[in-house]
């Protein structure tokens, strides 16, 4: 474990139980001293710290007092804190401190508060998230209890928001955002990382392989992050390079170029530190040594880690008001206090506690205090010398909020048992998830309040000139509307104008937006039969974009999850755990002629499906979608199984934040089937189709779902006994005698004719039916059981391959019956959709498993698997056009909502 991994305190912090100091006379002063301002504008009272001061507030140290003792007096730990108002801040006081918030809500300090349960966190693992320190990692490392993981913060009189990762990425879109300071700001970053991750994954742009000063890029998002080490924020170096035990020396006036050469085009900036003021130190002042701490050279004065801290943070904060092009907003997020017990970090010091503390069982003391104090009053300093230049300093304030989670740290969980590590038990950092996650909710609300959301970004809709509602506003007390109410609002009101004129007379054209695009459910046209693939869905309009024609070109940015970060992956479809070599088959896109294909927007996805339900309805190839889309879902939130019992071919999923409900029902042919012979002649089985009798196991449960995504095909090509009306009619390949051999097609026709007819005859079935076309195998040299294999490692282009043989007659037939249903289903309300995978994807040959989805030598029945589909894979571009067809699905009811 490297040294400058570790964070920790020399000094021994006290741990004490202490009523709260009383405020009354204080709030009734803040009260007086805001009011009389305010309605006598010509009086100009005395600044509320001044007041304060007087009596009840400590000065910082001379810089020649020692460091403090374990035995300081109470009296110097319960003081309020000297804090100054500006223009941008004000001051709020508080128990055991002064402190200063920002003004955008008054009514709510966000930093006040306590700890609430919160059993829906966390909102990532361990197993999902691949930027976690290995000194973090709690879980890894066998931390037997979890309860540490559900609370949350909840300020006093308001709500703190859990952190919405897609709403931070738009918040930052095209911006920076740098992290300076030590391994706790690191573990800040790397929080915040994991809980981006929900959404998208940053690519590493790092222009070295220096591990402590990393750039990550979030390329949809045109948004950076960085990480400057800097553990003093100001110049330091070791006196002794080769023994971490002697003393740095630290340069109290030059700030460390590290970053002050670095930061001037970052739009966010938040700095902190701490932890590392407490080592030995050699002080140093216009190059001159003026003292040290802890250190045994004689002749050299004695002094505190609180001369050196003051000074770096006055050095920072000086350089940010020097930096001539930099117009960012700097962050200071204040001290996390470390939580040893029962002794200091190297003498067996340890935080075992599994709770919070409540706020009147712990106050903070001793160098935390004061090293809290300088922070705020340093950062006063700079934000009245930043209003010269119009520079914006805030406070990010951590400390009562971690004050009171003694829980959050690693001890000795950070680690395998008894290896040779610096720090045994680590009190300073946070596990991952934990506590720290909360840093990311308050980051996001500061933000929100500095881009002042609710009226530059998020529209508010008034009706009658009375506010009804906003679109992603901040604000309390009103109505929260989606984007769709105000957009029909809009279209409704100007048509409504529109028809008002009288004398107008022209033609109104209106034009969709572009990536609003028809798809085909109607407009069909059937060819002839044909060798050669030819695309059966045609529009009338030949301009308008088809989104399935097209090609796969590169996505350098995909994949978008890993086998390691998705638990819901079939063993069988899981290729990288069995071996697989290449990994050029993930980073491919589908690009349609024309236009463009949206990559799938997991947050976008669940709030269009708040509320609702889904179903997949099909054989295997069916559960291979549904699990490509819960892994890609998984970067916003993870599904609760509420599945009845424990067969796994039915299962139901609940996503318990947008209310919306996954479901799977086994049924490879839809219609009712037995099996006859577990072996039959080609020892896959024997199976009695009833083509006529749809499959009762999805029929009695799909009444109330908004959505059913169908598929099958595959296993028609199976032995099979076909009966209408209970009676053979015919079979395939079936081997018994006297029984009509009829084609494979002949029994799939009847049976999907027989499955749309029953969704059209299902009375209070009012959803949408996705009817999702054959994905074909690509077995070469041989058939499934004699040889074939896929081996390719790229796709085709569509002049190099046709879609034929059996393929196409799938597909004909599922065009066809898709036809017959969607006109008769129009006549009672019914809704049909071809989601047609077809073409793109007999274009990936390289997608599938083949021998990677099993241990070599395995036994089992496809042990060259080119049906399925690899995940991460091909098939993930499914989700893409599930959500593109979504989308065109809420058009049309914006559309048909729209009275003219």
């Amino acid at each position: 474990m490297n040294f400058q991994d570790l964070d920790h305190s020399l000094g021994k912090l006290q741990t004490r139980k202490k009523n709260a100091t009383k405020i009354a006379p204080f709030v009734a002063l803040a009260i007086l001293f805001t009011l009389i301002p305010i309605y006598y504008p010509s009086m100009h009272p005395k600044k509320l710290s001044q007041v304060l001061s007087s009596s009840s507030l400590v000065p910082l140290p001379d810089s020649n007092t020692q460091h403090q003792s374990n035995n300081s007096s109470n009296s110097s730990t319960t003081q309020q804190i000297n804090v100054t108002k500006s223009d941008d801040d004000h001051v709020s006081v508080a128990p055991q401190q002064a402190r200063i918030i920002n003004s955008t809500d008054e009514k709510c300090d966000l930093f006040l508060g306590e700890w609430v349960e919160n059993q829906e966190a966390p909102y990532y693992t361990n197993m999902t998230c691949f930027t976690i320190q290995e000194h973090q990692n709690c879980m890894k490392y066998g931390r037997p209890d979890t309860d540490f993981l559900k609370w949350k913060w909840k300020p006093d009189g308001c709500e703190l928001p859990i952190f919405d990762a897609h709403q931070f990425l738009e918040l930052v879109r095209g911006k920076s955002l740098a992290f300076v300071g030590d391994s706790v700001a690191r573990n800040h970053m790397q929080s915040l990382i994991c809980l981006l991750s929900k959404v998208v994954y940053p690519i590493d742009v790092s222009n070295s392989t220096d591990q402590d000063n990393r750039r990550w890029e979030y390329r949809e998002y045109n948004f950076n992050m960085s990480i400057f080490w800097a553990p003093y924020l100001i110049k330091a170096n070791k006196t002794e390079p080769n023994n971490i035990y002697q003393p740095f020396n630290l340069y109290l006036d030059e700030p460390d170029e590290s970053w002050s050469t670095k930061i001037q085009d970052f739009d966010y900036v938040i700095i902190s530190s701490g932890h590392w003021f407490s080592r030995p130190t050699m002080f140093y002042l216009n190059h001159t040594l003026v003292g040290c701490l802890f250190c045994s050279q004689p002749n050299v004065t004695q002094m505190t880690s609180f001369f050196s801290y003051q000074k770096a943070f006055h050095t920072a904060f000086r350089t940010f008001n020097s930096l001539e092009n930099y117009k960012g907003v700097t962050f200071l997020r204040t001290f996390a206090p470390s939580h040893f017990e029962d002794g200091v970090w190297d003498k067996g010091g340890d935080c075992v506690r599994k709770t919070p503390f409540k706020r009147n069982e712990k106050v903070l003391e001793d160098y935390s205090l004061e090293f809290y104090k300088i922070q705020l009053q340093e950062l006063t300093i700079a934000q009245k010398e930043g209003k010269m230049r119009n520079l914006k300093f805030r406070l990010f304030d951590a400390t009562q909020a971690m004050l009171l989670r003694p829980d959050g740290h690693p001890s000795k969980y950070g680690h395998w048992p008894k290896p040779n590590v610096t720090f045994s038990n680590d009190c300073v950092h946070w596990c991952l998830p934990g506590p720290i996650d909360v840093w990311s909710d308050f980051l996001l609300e500061l933000m929100k309040r500095e881009e002042n959301t609710c009226s530059s970004i998020h529209p508010r809709s008034y009706l009658n000139h009375r506010l009804v509602g906003c679109v992603d506003c901040i604000e309390p007390n009103i109505t929260h509307f989606t984007s769709f109410f105000s957009y029909r609002m809009a279209f409704k009101t100007t048509f409504r104008a529109i028809n008002s004129l009288k004398n107008y007379k022209s033609v109104i054209h209106l034009e969709y937006p572009a990536n609003l695009i028809v798809d085909h459910s109607s407009k069909i046209t059937s060819h002839g039969t044909t060798t050669k693939y030819q695309k059966i869905i045609k529009q009338d309009d030949e301009d308008t974009c088809d989104v399935f024609i097209g090609e796969w070109v590169r996505n350098p940015d995909a994949p978008y999850y890993t086998n390691m970060t998705c638990w819901a992956i079939h063993e069988h479809q899981n290729c990288m755990k069995y071996g697989r070599p290449d990994t050029d088959f993930l980073k491919w896109r589908w690009k349609p002629k024309g236009c463009d294909l949206p990559i799938f927007n997991p947050y976008q996805f669940l709030d269009m499906m708040r509320n609702k339900s889904m179903a997949f309805i099909g054989d295997s190839v069916g559960r291979n979608q549904m699990q490509s889309l819960i892994c890609l879902l998984s970067r916003v939130e993870y599904p609760i199984d509420i599945s009845n019992d424990t067969d796994q071919n039915f299962r139901r999923w609940k996503y318990t934040t947008y209310n919306f409900t996954l479901a799977a029902y086994w049924s490879p042919f839809l219609v009712t089937v037995k099996e006859s012979d577990p072996d039959g002649p080609s020892h896959t089985g024997l199976f009695n189709l009833y083509l006529d009798e749809p499959d009762p196991k999805w029929t009695t449960q799909i009444e109330q779902f908004n959505y059913l995504i169908l598929n099958s095909a595959h296993w028609y090509t199976r032995c099979s006994v076909y009966y209408e009306k209970n009676q053979i009619i015919g079979c395939h390949y079936c081997g018994l005698p006297n029984i009509t051999d009829l084609s494979i097609n002949y029994g799939y026709q009847k049976a999907l004719k027989t499955t749309l007819k029953a969704i059209n005859s299902l009375e209070n079935f009012k959803g949408v039916t996705f009817v999702r076309t054959i994905a074909p195998s690509h077995f070469e040299g041989g058939e499934w059981n004699k040889g074939g294999n896929c081996v390719r490692q790229g796709p085709f282009r569509s002049n190099e391959t046709t879609l034929d043989g059996i393929s196409m007659e799938f597909y004909r037939t599922q065009v066809e019956e898709f036809k017959v249903a969607a006109k008769e289903g129009k006549a009672k309300g019914k809704r049909f959709r071809l989601l047609d995978m077809t073409q793109a994807m007999l274009l990936r040959p390289d997608g599938h498993p083949s021998k990677y989805g099993h241990w070599p030598n395995a036994n089992v029945v496809l042990y060259n698997d080119c049906v399925h589909w690899c995940l991460p894979g091909p098939i993930d571009t499914w989700s893409d056009f599930l959500l593109h067809m979504l989308k065109l699905e809420g058009r049309r009811a914006l559309e048909e909502n729209i009275q003219l």
